[in-house]
């Protein structure tokens, strides 16, 4: 939608909320006058009639000789004066006539029989029901002003008359809705007239206003799509009638087109002057001009984004790399926000071609400090062999530490603790009577000698019966094995596998792998929870997920937990997780975790694609080897 359709819709739509509020406002006070002013005229009619019976029946009741001797006598006495009293009825047909708005007067007993009214033929019938004028007063406005224009009704007010708070008689004034109908009705489409010529108004001026105000506005994108087409012209034309300020709008984009004509010169320069240096370098090589569109790109970037160099040239950052996608993401938000990138690792799947690995990084080209960027250079380099090389010296380096620390601790611990055990059962030969200091460090070497008998057998070299593995499918039957003490724990297990991820490896110490790390999340939700676990893939890799809803690992042992002995658990042995750390290394997979305190933890293991462990590099990197 243009700007200058969106200002229209903006002009109406103000001027209608405006007047609409202005009627609602004016209705509210005009409804509550209205009734205010019709309860107040029944009022008055009601008192004046109140106050003429007082007077008639005092006159009716002096006191002579035939005076009432009980309260019923006088009432009885009231009743036959108000029947019979010719001055009463004339009286309220009077009263009726000067009474605008007034559809009756009349004077009813207790029961509603009609002693008097202001038509003659009432006298004696029952009084017909009429609403209440109080509670029409005190509904909704809105809801009284809908009543009063869509029904015909009675609406009344009445005075009591009696003796010691002993109510005698009703004197009722009845107002018709008609009659307040038509009292308003002319000031009802007065405002309804008014409300039409406001809606006119409105609708004139957002015809007529986003034209004046935008009109300029037109002429000067005009001159930035001539800027950007390098047709600006240097002093361009400047109709009559035009505004101070948007004349100093076009001088200033005269100038803007001249520093935009300057910038491509040396955007020009800057491409003549590096296009052979980005040909002869081996990495893939991407210039970006300040707008954002590639300028040129050399021959092994063609060759690892798979496209060739005129369907690259001249497209834009987020045409070449889509927002979506993971390269995307990386440079389009270093190209937007000027941001350099070194040496980020991303997945890049090209069409037909599987999936790679890159290693990318972004700079961006300034003139000067202070000036305006030239560009940016983005560099992209295969790093599957990088992360090869990274991936087999971390797995050398720590089976060579594990393998030196398991040497130091047989020959230092194992020996002496079997001639402890040994002199210890002689010592306890020549004792006469058994001592328990004697049972306390026999049990204590024991539990020793079992600790390093442990230890020894983590670090045993291992020799891998690696087959293809159904990732998912064997998370589904460690699933299974635990699934009762799952069900006895009130922990739900959600599951979301992966079909298609395979593997490489030894089934038999992966299941007992990923059994560690379900079993270590289903010991954190004592009091039962929700354990999910989901494979996925992740670029070339075959990621598993479980994720607990338990306490967490607090942040000050979170580098210890994949170490041997280490545990937070009361009664824990502290082998389950360096396990499984040393299973998925042997694997050439990695596993990390996230975690927070309060809500859980998130392990994910991440086993390359369908390697071939039976290589020699792999034999030569099992421990003891």
């Amino acid at each position: 939608m243009s700007l200058k359709a969106r200002l229209r819709i903006a002009i109406v739509a103000l001027v209608t909320l405006v007047v609409i509020a202005m009627s609602a406002l004016y209705l509210y006070d005009f409804t509550r006058v209205t009734f205010r002013s019709a309860f107040d005229r029944a009022d008055v009619v009601a008192d004046e009639i109140n106050g003429y019976l007082i007077e008639r029946l005092n006159v009716a009741t002096t006191p002579d000789a035939t005076s009432p001797a009980s309260v019923e006598q006088l009432k009885e006495s009231w009743t036959e004066t108000i029947r019979t009293d010719a001055r009463i009825s004339r009286r309220l047909v009077r009263t009726l006539a000067d009474a605008k708005l007034v559809l009756s007067i009349r004077v009813t007993d207790t029961q509603g029989q009609v002693l008097a009214a202001s038509d003659p033929r009432l006298a004696g019938a029952r009084a017909s029901a009429a609403h209440d004028f109080r509670d029409i007063q005190n509904g909704y406005w809105f809801a009284n002003l809908w009543r009063l224009m869509s029904r015909s009704e009675n609406y009344s007010t009445t005075r009591t008359l009696g003796v010691d708070n002993k109510p005698f008689f009703l004197i009722e004034v009845v107002i018709r809705s008609d009659f307040v109908r038509n009292d308003i009705e002319p000031a009802l489409k007065s405002l309804a007239l008014a409300f039409g010529a406001a809606l006119f108004i409105g609708i004139f001026l957002g015809s007529v206003l986003p034209n004046l105000v935008l009109d300029p506005v037109g002429r000067m994108s005009q001159t930035i799509d001539s800027i950007l087409s390098g047709q600006f012209e240097a002093t361009p034309s400047q109709p009559q009638r035009e505004t101070r300020e948007f004349a100093d709008v076009q001088s200033k984009l005269s100038v803007l087109g001249e520093q935009f004509r300057g910038a491509k010169r040396d955007a020009l320069e800057l491409r003549s002057n590096v296009e052979q240096l980005l040909q002869r370098l081996e990495q893939g090589v991407l210039l970006f001009d300040n707008t954002g569109r590639l300028m040129m790109a050399s021959d092994p970037a063609a060759r690892l984004l798979g496209k060739p160099h005129v369907e690259m040239v001249g497209r834009g950052v987020d045409e070449l790399f889509p927002i979506s996608t993971a390269l995307g993401e990386v440079i389009g938000s270093a190209v937007r926000e000027r941001q350099p990138v070194h040496d980020q690792m991303v997945t890049l799947t090209r069409n037909g071609a599987g999936s790679v690995k890159l290693l990318v990084s972004v700079d961006v080209l300034r003139r000067s400090p202070g000036h305006d960027d030239l560009g940016t250079l983005v560099a992209i380099r295969d790093a599957e062999s990088r992360r090869q090389i990274e991936r087999q010296l971390d797995l050398s380096t720590r089976l060579a530490a594990l393998s030196r620390l398991t040497s130091g601790v047989a020959h230092e611990i194992k020996n002496p603790l079997n001639a402890m055990a040994l002199h210890l059962e002689v010592l306890r030969g020549k004792l006469d009577v058994e001592q328990p200091e004697v049972n306390v460090i026999a049990s204590e070497i024991k539990r020793l000698d079992s600790v390093v008998k442990t230890f020894l057998n983590f670090n045993k070299p291992i020799e891998l019966e690696a087959t293809s593995i159904n990732l998912s499918q064997l998370a589904d039957q460690v699933i299974a094995l635990v699934l009762p003490e799952a069900r006895a724990k009130r922990v739900q297990i959600e599951t979301a596998l992966e079909d298609g991820l395979m593997i490489n490896g030894d089934a038999d110490l992966l299941k007992q792998a990923i059994l560690n790390v379900i079993n270590n999340g289903l010991e954190a939700m004592p009091e039962g929870g929700r354990l999910k676990v989901r494979t996925a893939w992740d670029g070339d890799d075959c990621q598993l997920e479980i994720a607990d809803a338990g306490a967490g690992i607090a942040p000050e042992v979170r580098d210890r937990i994949f170490n041997l002995y280490f545990t937070t658990k009361k009664g824990g042995s502290g082998i389950g997780l360096a396990t499984t750390f040393r299973v998925v290394q042997l694997h050439g997979g990695t596993i990390d975790f996230v975690s927070e305190v309060g809500k859980g933890t998130t392990f994910r293991l991440h086993f390359p694609r369908m390697l071939d462990y039976r290589s020699e590099v792999f034999r030569s990197a099992t421990l003891g080897s």
